[in-house]
């Protein structure tokens, strides 16, 4: 035997299936540790676009009276009565801002019909705030104490954006409302 051959340590068979496996492990702890990094990645950028993901129709109401006002919608048009008690609170919307009214996981052609409406018309009621505030449900609902009452088809509010306002604004001045567009 040669001094080269007697310093090199002696590989068995064992040695090298060991060494193999170990490359192994250390390749699969690899892919392991990507597909988690592409996991986190994925879960980051769908948290971040949730609201670009999400489909349906989404009903806004703006705000842009001088007091702070309440919004009650009804699909039992054309049943335009308050309700006998007002089982949910009343939330005011400052003014000059918005509140998310509805929230539906459908498309805006399809919105009416998942809502199994009796007629093709949603009912928005508006009051002033402070009249919430001061007064007793019945005393609002027997003096029907609303500053305007819209009924809205589906091309009405597809025509709008699926945004309404208070008060109301040009465009919406031939949809059905109570009382009139301009008579305030």
């Amino acid at each position: 035997m040669s001094e080269v051959q007697a310093d090199m340590p002696k590989t068995t068979f064992a040695d090298l299936a060991f060494h193999g496996m170990k490359e192994d492990i250390r390749l699969i702890n690899n892919v392991m540790n990507m597909r988690q990094i592409i996991f986190v990645f994925l879960g980051c950028v769908m948290l971040l676009c949730q609201c670009r993901l999400k489909t349906g129709v989404r009903i806004v109401v703006y705000n842009n009276f001088e007091r702070p006002i309440c919004d009650w919608s009804s699909h039992l048009y054309p049943d335009t009565l308050l309700p006998y008690e007002m089982r949910f609170p009343l939330i005011p919307i400052s003014k000059s801002s918005s509140i998310d009214l509805c929230d539906m996981a459908c498309d805006e052609n399809t919105a009416f019909s998942w809502l199994s409406l009796p007629a093709d018309t949603l009912s928005f009621f508006f009051f002033d705030a402070d009249i919430i505030e001061r007064y007793d449900w019945q005393i609002i609902r027997d003096n029907y104490m609303i500053l305007v009452r819209y009924d809205f088809s589906q091309k009405d509010l597809q025509k709008l954006k699926w945004r309404i306002y208070y008060p109301p604004t040009e465009e919406m001045k031939d949809m059905k409302m109570y009382p009139p567009y301009g008579s305030e």
